[in-house]
């Protein structure tokens, strides 16, 4: 009974990630469209945590929470409430609201919307390489920058980058039905 409520959750989960991306949502939110907004970007980096597998080390027991990071301000709290104590592959969400410059190498998954310079944000991509951290951004153009995974806006829908490159240098890595579903980038060289 248990396998057969997972298995439904998992497909319900993943119906909400395929729902958020090919959903149209307002380009120019009305005030109440920026609740059901945050949850579309909570429900990405949830599903994003669902279909990512980070080495063994990151976990100190097979109970340990996946740890989900953002800065304040850049992901709605109310919505990230909603998903914490939420299981993924048997290790429960914690959300800790961190500021600007904050350590993360004890996240598994780091939100920033913005950086405030382009040594910023190396600055952050260093980091998540010595510590398998998996970036999520709604950024313009973060993937393309060197970011993990980018969310963007096209034609009034919520889709995502992936700089597979990138990712694979944090040590983390993306399942393949992820990755179908994403647009693959490299990094832009200078």
């Amino acid at each position: 009974m248990r396998a057969i409520r997972r298995l439904l959750l998992s497909a319900c989960w993943t119906a909400v990630l395929l729902g958020a991306i090919w959903r149209p949502y307002a380009a120019e939110a009305e005030p109440n469209d920026q609740p059901r907004e945050a949850a579309v970007k909570v429900a990405f980096v949830y599903n994003f945590a669902k279909f990512a597998i980070w080495p063994g080390e990151r976990f100190q027991s097979t109970e340990d929470p996946i740890v989900l990071c953002a800065r304040h301000g850049d992901l709605d709290r109310e919505a990230l409430h909603a998903i914490e104590g939420r299981p993924v592959g048997g290790h429960p969400i914690l959300v800790r609201m961190l500021d600007p410059g904050a350590a993360i190498n004890a996240c598994h998954i780091y939100f920033a919307s913005g950086f405030a310079s382009e040594t910023a944000l190396q600055d952050v991509l260093a980091r998540a390489r010595r510590g398998a951290v998996l970036l999520v951004s709604d950024k313009p153009g973060f993937a393309g920058l060197g970011g993990h995974i980018g969310l963007i806006e096209d034609r009034k829908r919520l889709r995502f980058q992936v700089n597979l490159q990138a990712v694979t240098q944090a040590g983390v890595r993306l399942s393949s039905k992820l990755l179908q579903l994403a647009e693959i980038v490299e990094a832009v060289r200078k």
